[in-house]
């Protein structure tokens, strides 16, 4: 496939360079524009200032001009040959500086000085990325210039210096014009590219640490936990269920989700928790309860967290669990037991299982998740999402 091009001339760019591409082909048409519209003028203008018996001549030259500059317009959105274009370039420009041969004389300020002149100073722009060829039609435009006014005012070399000199100063001045804009463009873009690698840093850092703190707060639900009934059951001889537990706790230590766009039934993840063994959990789920898995596994690993809660604090053996959609379409589940209790604003922010495992865990995946526990009245904890 062909490349977009800086100057319409076939240079090709990649994507790291497409500011500069897009500046040089706005340049170049700029460009073109402007010579176009100054030699229409001044063509317009010589042939009202030509001598009567030289107005045909100076019309069929005008003409050439003109056209020249219709066809650059036209080029300059075409796939059109380098070497096509310049050759047609250099060849007007020839024609139009030796045209005096004929038409007589033509001094400063002359529709031929102008448009040699501003012919010189556009191709510095016009051909930007191509300097040789900016600089060549400029100096066959002041080589033509020169040669056809010495020769029309019979040898007076003189007469035609002082016009070269000034068309090569707006020449050269044009060329630094170019190179000045192209470098401030040059360093913007780079100072983009600096912005936006820092951005995909920053994206990617943060992806990461979203990522580790998921991965611990899951080994937080499970490795810790089961270390913790580990420590219990060898005291209370409990053992034969720990094999079971800890197996499906390093299969989830092995799956740690991913914030996918796989969509899950809470209804059958929250189905497990009753197999529970030292807490009796009585569950209503209701029907349709998919979401993305990202909240749904946040779920299930606070209300794992909330059920052992109820067996290391509240006092209880029992507690149930109740997931519905309400009637504004969120996902609502609550864990209700009517254990020990505890004073929700004492919480020390070093528990991880009620800050982290249960809220925070909740906020990431855009739920809410709430702990209501009055002293000696038992203990609700709800999740709802998405939090509204």
């Amino acid at each position: 496939m062909t490349q977009p091009r800086t100057d319409g001339r076939g240079s090709s760019y990649g994507a790291a360079e497409l500011s500069e591409r897009n500046l040089n082909l706005a340049i170049a048409r700029y460009a073109v524009f402007v010579r176009s519209a100054v030699v229409a003028v001044c063509a317009l203008l010589g042939i009202l200032a030509a001598p009567a018996d030289h107005r045909a001549l100076t019309a069929l030259f005008v003409g050439v001009a003109v056209a020249w500059s219709a066809a650059s317009a036209f080029m300059a959105r075409r796939e059109i040959p380098v070497l096509v274009v310049a050759v047609i370039g250099a060849a007007a420009v020839l024609v139009i500086g030796l045209s005096q041969l004929l038409i007589g004389p033509q001094p400063v300020n002359s529709w031929v000085f102008v448009t040699v002149s501003i012919t010189a100073a556009m191709s510095q722009f016009e051909w930007g990325t191509r300097p040789a060829v900016g600089v060549f039609l400029a100096l066959l435009g002041v080589g033509g210039y020169v040669a056809g006014m010495t020769l029309a005012a019979s040898g007076r070399f003189g007469d035609a210096l002082g016009p070269a000199i000034r068309i090569l100063v707006e020449t050269t001045l044009a060329r630094i014009g170019y190179v000045v804009v192209r470098s401030k463009a040059r360093t913007a873009g780079r100072i983009i590219e600096r912005a936006a690698a820092r951005r995909l840093d920053a994206s990617v850092a943060a992806a990461r640490r979203a990522s580790e703190r998921e991965y611990l707060a899951t080994l937080h639900d499970t490795a810790s936990a089961t270390l913790l009934m580990v420590s219990v059951g060898a005291h209370q001889d409990r053992p034969a269920w720990l094999p079971e537990r800890a197996e499906r706790d390093l299969e989830a230590l092995a799956t740690v989700p991913s914030a996918g766009a796989s969509r899950i039934d809470l209804a059958a993840l929250l189905g497990t928790v009753g197999d529970h063994r030292a807490v009796r959990v009585e569950t209503a789920l209701g029907d349709e309860l998919v979401l993305p898995a990202a909240p749904a596994i946040g779920i299930l690993h606070g209300v794992r967290e909330a059920v052992g809660n109820v067996e290391r604090h509240a006092g209880v053996d029992k507690a149930t669990l109740r997931a519905e959609r309400d009637d504004r379409g969120r996902i609502v589940v609550e864990l209700r037991d009517r254990g020990s209790g505890f004073d929700a604003d004492g919480v020390s922010p070093h528990r991880r299982g009620i800050s982290v495992s249960i809220v925070e865990r909740m906020a990431n995946t855009g739920g809410r998740a709430t702990v209501r526990s009055v002293p000696g009245a038992g203990t609700a904890v709800r999740w709802v999402w998405p939090d509204d």
